[in-house]
This record gives structure tokens, sequence and C-alpha cells, in this order.
């Protein structure tokens, strides 16, 4: 058995939206929360700081944990994930500065071709991954409730808990 891959993602808001890189496929676009995997020796948050600098272009400040999610590929129908069979993502809540435009670090993703503030409607008809993402913003804004109200372990099945 392969080993686990450990992952962080950054969970940006400003004004009701959520900062999401956008991706493509032979299906078209989809949409994940910035981040990507940890390198050894490097804390989580350090891991999420370079990350975010390498696909958005953007300085981070991590504030806190929000949810882990296990991210088993057998059980999902799609993946964005080549090399890993079982991922282990943390996501954090992180801030940018006022004046950052949503756009593309110096180092994106092989599949992302851009960054978006994703507001409800736009992510309501929306392939987002994990789909549980959509919840944390609503039709008045950010979700009622705060971050640290969520369950911290956010699982890895297709019923709501993973994809």
């Amino acid at each position: 058995m392969g080993a686990i891959r450990t992952a962080a993602r950054a969970l940006i808001f400003r004004d009701g939206r959520l900062l999401l890189a956008r991706c493509r496929d032979a299906d078209g676009d989809w949409y994940m929360a910035p981040g990507g995997g940890q390198h050894e020796g490097e804390s989580l948050p350090e891991t999420l700081v370079r990350e975010c600098r390498e696909e958005l272009g953007a300085e981070v400040e991590v504030l806190g944990l929000c949810f882990v999610r296990d991210y088993i590929v057998a059980r999902h129908a799609f993946s964005y994930l080549d090399e890993a069979a079982h991922q282990l993502e943390v996501f954090f809540e992180c801030r940018v500065s006022e004046d950052y435009q949503a756009g593309l670090g110096d180092e994106p993703d092989s599949r992302q071709i851009g960054v978006v503030w994703a507001d409800h409607a736009m992510l309501a008809g929306a392939r987002v991954y994990p789909a549980q993402l959509k919840r944390l913003v609503s039709a008045e804004g950010r979700s009622d409730l705060p971050l640290s109200d969520l369950p911290l372990y956010w699982g890895e099945d297709d019923r709501g808990q993973g994809d």
C-alpha cells in the first residue's frame, strides 16, 4: 500500500465569496480550495503559505484549523490526484491582503487555469471538490455558522461527507 499524502488547503473569504482555484479537464471547469502537498520538514502552515504563493501569487496569513478530510481516491468517481491514492487534507481559514486581485501565481497546478472569488450563485451549479465547500457560502454571503461550529472531521464518502 502506498503512503498517505498530507495536504494543506486554504479557506479564504471576502465579501461573502470564497477564493477557489479554477481547474479544467475534459468534462469542463471545476473548483477546489487552493493548497497542496506537504513537503518533508515543512509544517502545514508553511505548506499553505508556499502553495498559495505558487497558485495564487499571494501571501496568506494562516488563521486557524477548520476541518480535516480523508480523500480516498478509490471511493470517488472523480479524482484531482494523479500520484496518490489517499490524501489527508487539512483545511485552514486564511486571509489575503485587502488589495489582492484573484490571479494565477507563478507555479499553478497542472490543471489550474485561474483563480476566482466564488459566490453562492456560481457555486450552486459548479463542480466543487469537496462539494461541502458549497455550504460555506450562503445566498446571503458566508454561512451563518462560524467555521469553528462545523464538524472537525469531514469524512471521505460520497454521501455529503466527501465530494
